[in-house]
């Protein structure tokens, strides 16, 4: 089921937030931690690479896409999206003197032949407070993490993506996107964080 706009239901709405906003708040645990290193593409103006870590507290369950996917074919976009945007899975954290922390809506890890692809979900919008969004048609952006056996890879941040909502399979998964995406040439899994560590 693709995520798409529709046309406002604004009562069913706060039925909705109403009902499901409480099932999806889950209490934290140890942090999945990724260090990466992403090009930019703003040289010379800006570095051409900085750091970022990638904190997940929680992982989306498939009972979470489910009530998503309820939300959304019962009241609309505006409702799923109000309700997307109060999901709490972590943080993106780009460790520049500029950079922005980036609040996870969506975190998912599926396992590879070779590893696992970590996909983190996000509401679209600037991640460097210097700069514009990039005008799009989409709402969404995503993160998409390729590792190894021993939590090393590659990744991509697209910032202007469509997403589609699988509830069988129990995923949420990057369907189409428009901009160039940034390239994390370099990630890196570390040790897992727990509350007050």
């Amino acid at each position: 089921m693709k995520v798409r706009r529709m046309k406002h239901r604004g009562k069913r709405m706060v039925l909705f937030l109403s009902a499901f906003l409480p099932t999806l708040i889950t209490p934290l645990g140890a942090t999945d931690v990724f260090k990466a290193r992403m090009l930019t593409g703003k040289a010379p103006v800006q570095p051409a690479m900085v750091n970022v870590q990638i904190e997940v507290e929680s992982w989306t369950t498939p009972e979470e896409i489910r009530q998503l996917q309820d939300v959304m074919n019962q009241a609309g976009i505006d409702a799923f999206l109000a309700v997307f945007k109060q999901m709490n899975k972590g943080t993106v954290r780009f460790m520049a003197g500029r950079g922005w922390n980036l609040p996870v809506h969506a975190a998912l890890t599926v396992p590879t032949e070779k590893g696992k692809k970590v996909l983190l979900f996000f509401n679209r919008q600037t991640w460097d407070p210097g700069s514009q969004i990039i005008r799009g048609r989409n709402f969404f952006m995503v993160m998409e993490l390729t590792l190894n056996a021993k939590g090393k890879g590659e990744g991509r941040f697209y910032e202007d993506a469509e997403i589609k909502l699988d509830s069988e399979l129990g995923r949420i998964e990057m369907e189409t996107y428009e901009s160039v995406p940034k390239i994390f040439p370099q990630v890196q899994e570390v040790v897992k964080k727990t509350p007050g560590s």
